[in-house]
């Protein structure tokens, strides 16, 4: 799986920042505050009001923590690909992910229908 070249350039520079403790605790408050709301049942219907709200990236490392976090045996291959590659690339991420665990209260694998529009918009090619 190949991530979208400008999707990858700005979650390095949002997430990572310069790599210090300050810039990965600002992008932790802008993702927590997002995983806040995205953690409800109605998440379908202000999925995206959420990422106009907090952006892209914050959204879609809350997405891939919480696909890393359920049973990955219950999504596409697809997206299990897309959560690890782009955890890997959240080099200046916490020990645990456990605060960007999005508890929406649906189905484990019903994630991949309200955020598969994000994922698939930042993947270049399967």
């Amino acid at each position: 799986m190949k991530l979208d070249r400008e999707f990858i350039r700005d979650l390095k520079k949002q997430a990572n920042g310069d790599g210090s403790r300050a810039a990965r605790f600002a992008f932790l408050d802008v993702a927590r505050d997002a995983c806040k709301e995205l953690s409800t049942s109605k998440v379908k219907s202000i999925f995206w009001d959420v990422v106009k709200k907090y952006g892209r990236i914050p959204v879609a490392v809350c997405v891939a923590a919480t696909v890393a976090a359920r049973e990955p045996d219950r999504f596409k291959p697809a997206t299990v690909r897309w959560a690890r590659e782009v955890l890997s690339l959240y080099t200046n991420k916490p020990p645990h992910l456990d605060s960007l665990y999005i508890d929406d209260n649906l189905r484990p694998d019903s994630i991949e229908v309200y955020a598969w529009d994000l994922i698939r918009c930042s993947i270049e090619e399967f």
